[in-house]
């Protein structure tokens, strides 16, 4: 089921209150006198009252008949609103604890390593350490990175990204765990990393995809969904998806180019899938990149109010907001938003800092607000151009919990109590009433009856249990 941020989650019923005690002694005592009544005035002449057949008429046939009317009268008049009123409150607390879960459900980044032409630009932004850069408008290179002979810039570049990470990213190829994922400009450029990851060293070959510097990547969803493959032999599904991938992403301008347009910058950011940040020795993630939301430009304002809506952070963790990239009205309505959102924060803006970017910029920011987030600076609103108009995330050092707690009220009792009550004080009825005097073909299909009748409830209970929840769903889901 596809994730609404606007999801319309129905107010709790309140508890249906029990019934007074007083409507059924009042029932008992009018069926009862109408009993005594009834069979005093029938009574034959010469018999005495002390015997079998008037305990049966005046009292045993009565209160039958009164647990059979006091069951059904307990069901119609509360059983059936109670048990409706907690299966709609059950099936609404899953959904909130599910759209909650769904809402920061997040990439987990467990290391990563940023090349700017500024070094340490995450600390000096934020004014922890050295003077903040300034450089906006100018177009500046990783000077750091060199072409050598036989080795090109790329793959010089692509190793100095994995050398920090080697350790970690050996052990995830000894597990055949482990992907890597490029994005930049040329295709090619994957064989400049396979010869970097062999120059360090690392074992084996790793599974290399190319992703063009173009293309949007849903960082905070299921990055992980286009890699599942089953296999239909040992489990209805055998989860195949690394639990390790590797994000390489750079812009290099070309040597060729007499007035480049975009400052060169790279990043390698290593993430772990769902089903490793599950496992109980799972590793501490450095931060989460919590699921984004994507808007129009013109209407970033509601996006913003859905997302914080969505509590995926605590609001006071949030100081600062990261921006690039962003132009014209995005730029303008994006700004226009977080002032009117009620947030104190600090704002960066990466073009500010090194120049003009190119769409590395989306990870390049994802990295340094990780990295603050790692460092105790509290949790980043990231706002970025997306092709359907801005996209905004938080980076966090980890999201909020899901905060949904369960009520003993929202149990559902699907034992048909007051049924069965009701088919055994009818059985009950059925067999006093009767003339004979020994166990007979009627009191055996009495007998029958009821079974079959207290079968039919429990079916009943549960089915209507499955029509109260569908109707839930279709209306609210």
């Amino acid at each position: 089921m596809k994730f609404r941020w606007d999801q319309v989650i129905p107010d709790e019923q309140p508890e249906v209150p029990p019934l007074p005690v007083w409507p059924f002694v009042v029932l008992f005592l009018i069926i009862e006198c109408v009993a005594l009544a009834i069979t005093v005035l029938s009574w034959p002449k010469g018999v005495p009252i002390a015997s079998d057949k008037f305990l049966r008429e005046a009292l045993a046939i009565p209160f039958a008949i009164w647990l059979a009317l006091s069951a059904l009268f307990y069901r119609a008049a509360y059983e059936s609103q109670a048990f409706a009123t907690a299966v709609k409150n059950g099936a609404r607390w899953h959904m909130l604890r599910d759209w909650q879960w769904r809402s920061r459900a997040g990439l987990a980044i467990l290391d990563s390593v940023i090349l700017t032409p500024e070094p340490d630009l995450a600390v000096r932004m934020l004014g922890l350490e050295g003077t903040a850069p300034e450089n906006p408008g100018r177009v500046m290179a990783l000077g750091e990175v060199a072409a050598t002979q036989g080795i090109s810039r790329a793959s010089a570049l692509a190793e100095k990204l994995m050398a920090p990470l080697a350790a970690v990213l050996a052990k995830a190829m000894r597990e055949d765990e482990f992907d890597i994922v490029v994005q930049c400009d040329r295709e090619e450029n994957t064989g400049e990393v396979q010869a970097a990851w062999e120059r360090l060293e690392l074992p084996k070959k790793p599974r290399i995809r190319w992703i063009p510097s173009s293309r949007e990547i849903d960082f905070a969803e299921v990055w992980f969904e286009n890699d599942h493959r089953t296999r239909s032999f040992s489990s209805y599904s055998n989860d195949e998806t690394p639990k390790y991938r590797l994000l390489l992403a750079w812009h290099l301008n070309d040597v060729e180019q007499d007035e480049p347009a975009k400052s060169e910058a790279a990043a390698a950011l290593l993430v772990g899938s769902p089903t490793l940040m599950t496992e109980k020795n799972r590793p501490r993630p450095q931060a989460w990149l919590v699921r984004q939301i994507v808007g129009d430009a013109d209407q970033v304002d509601k996006s913003l109010a859905l997302l914080l809506n969505a509590k995926q952070v605590p609001g006071e963790r949030i100081h600062h907001f990261w921006h690039s990239r962003l132009k014209g009205l995005a730029q303008h309505a994006t700004m226009g938003a977080v002032r009117d959102s009620g947030l104190t924060l600090a704002t960066h803006e990466l073009e500010q800092a090194v120049g003009p970017q190119a769409p590395v910029a989306r990870w390049v920011l994802q990295a340094l607000a990780a990295k603050m987030a790692h460092y105790g600076q509290g949790a980043r609103l990231i706002a970025l151009p997306h092709e359907r108009g801005v996209v905004l995330n938080f980076a966090a050092k980890e999201p909020s919990a899901v905060s949904v707690p369960w009520k003993d009220e929202y149990e559902a009792n699907l034992f048909p109590g007051a049924e069965l009550i009701a088919c055994v004080a009818l059985w009950l009825l059925a067999v006093l009433a009767s003339s004979n005097k020994e166990w007979g073909t009627f009191e055996t299909v009495c007998t029958c009856g009821a079974v079959v009748m207290i079968v039919i409830f429990f079916v009943f209970r549960f089915w209507e249990h499955r029509l109260l929840v569908d109707d839930f769903w279709r209306k609210h889901g």
